[in-house]
């Protein structure tokens, strides 16, 4: 008669067997199909480094004309309440406690007409115009720096209303300009979300499609792995590696190229650089860099992810 033994084996033993098979089967497994149908994933590889690509140079161009709206928008936040000239000290000192008070104002400031004279005669054009008269022209400012642009017309209305403000050009607000700016930010944020977008869909659709081709070609051996009692993790893991594979490397390479183009432009041309791209330096160039990688690692898992799912459903 026979005796069956049950080996003692520890559950930390266990553990590190199922782990060591995954990674065999999954991950080593993905790796050595991958490098072997490398020239059918070209295709996709190559697509995914282009795009990847793109979307690197138009996010450090979005990033920099971002930063040149938002520093128009910072300038453009801060409203100049022009005084008269008889403007009694009391009538200024109120306007002035009922501004600092206003939740919407970071801080007030003020100019005096000798103040103002000296910016105005540093200004091209102006300088003309302040030496042309006997008499100073310009009036004096209280300068009040707002926390958002959106509510410069409103407070624009608040100070208007005093006896202190000059009545035929109260205060320095362009209801045209302050729309004309917010118009434009708007819009370059909508062309940039639906460019991400569409680079997002064909790359997502070109490395499906890789990923299909892939499991067509080696539909036997899914097969074989299914009638044998394969899971569903064994058979569709390897593919999801690959999907994943693909866009790391894509992401890396992109990644490499979008950095070694952005320190060579700041290289060449220092200061232009900074001048038509403000805020893109190489720590931001290092950042887009490792986005790009991880986000071809999410674009390709999600891809193969796709690929997988219908091409195995309907086989």
């Amino acid at each position: 008669m026979g005796v069956v033994v049950n080996a003692p084996f520890p559950r930390r033993r266990r553990l590190g067997n199922a782990l060591r098979n995954v990674v065999r089967l999954v991950i080593l497994g993905a790796w050595r199909n991958w490098v072997r149908n490398l020239g059918s994933t070209a295709p996709a590889l190559g697509s995914m480094t282009l795009l990847l690509l793109l979307a690197g140079l138009v996010g450090m161009g979005a990033y920099a004309v971002q930063r040149v709206a938002a520093a128009q928008a910072e300038s453009a936040a801060v409203l100049h309440v022009y005084l008269r000239d008889d403007a009694r000290p009391q009538d200024v000192d109120a306007l002035r406690q009922r501004l600092a008070s206003d939740r919407r104002v970071a801080s007030v400031g003020y100019t005096s007409k000798q103040q103002a004279l000296e910016r105005a005669k540093a200004r091209p054009g102006l300088g003309n115009l302040a030496a042309a008269s006997d008499s100073n022209p310009f009036p004096a400012s209280l300068d009040v720096k707002l926390r958002s642009v959106n509510d410069v017309g409103a407070l624009a209305a608040v100070a208007a209303d005093s006896p202190a403000v000059d009545p035929v050009m109260p205060t320095s607000y362009d209801r045209g300009t302050y729309r004309r700016i917010q118009t434009v930010l708007t819009v370059l944020s909508a062309i940039g979300v639906a460019f991400l977008l569409l680079l997002g869909f064909v790359a997502v659709t070109v490395t499906a499609n890789s990923i299909r081709a892939a499991i067509l070609a080696r539909q036997h051996e899914v097969r074989i792995m299914e009638l044998v009692g394969a899971r569903h993790w064994m058979v569709r893991g390897p593919f999801l590696v690959e999907g994943a594979l693909t866009g790391g490397v894509a992401g890396a390479v992109a990644a490499l190229l979008t950095l070694i183009v952005s320190l060579a432009g700041m290289a060449i041309g220092a200061g232009s650089f900074q001048r038509f791209a403000p805020g893109v330096t190489p720590v931001v160039a290092l950042i887009a860099g490792a986005l790009l990688v991880v986000g071809g690692l999410l674009l390709g898992s999600l891809a193969s992810l796709l690929g997988v799912h219908r091409e195995l459903r309907t086989a």
